[in-house]
């Protein structure tokens, strides 16, 4: 065995690829790793687009590119470890975000409606009140 690093990871829900041949080959790639053996998709996309290529399994050379985590912000950036930019909701200094990916906290629902209400409704400090984790206090 080797070394096995991993930085970061894709977050398969909220992801733009861009159709071209390179893509094709990256999507077909994981998709026979799926079919070969039961695994998470996110995890299997996430080694095959981040694992280097080697003689027996070249790269499929597709390019990763991470858009502005605080534009394209999931519920962990913005309730929690970037909280201090979205909150409190009526003295913000974060932009308004393009999208919350709600992909963090159990209690996925009722976060998802106060940014609704906070966005789209214009009630800023509807998601004040929500923990940055998942227990009050934190």
């Amino acid at each position: 065995g080797g070394l096995y690093t991993q930085l970061f990871t894709i977050n398969v829900g909220c992801v733009f690829v861009q159709a071209n041949p390179r893509s094709v080959k990256l999507m077909r790639r994981v998709a026979a790793s799926l079919r070969a053996k039961p695994a998470w998709d996110q995890q299997a996309f996430n080694e095959i687009l981040l694992m280097p290529g080697y003689a027996e399994r070249p790269t499929h050379r597709a390019s990763l590119r991470v858009m502005d985590h605080m534009q394209w912000a999931n519920s962990k950036t913005f309730f929690k470890s970037e909280r201090r930019h979205f909150f409190p909701g009526a003295s913000a200094r974060a932009p308004t975000p393009v999208m919350v990916h709600m992909n963090y906290h159990p209690d996925k629902h009722k976060r998802m409606l106060c940014v609704i209400a906070r966005y789209l409704d214009g009630k800023p400090s509807a998601c004040d009140d929500f923990p940055g984790g998942s227990e009050k206090g934190t």
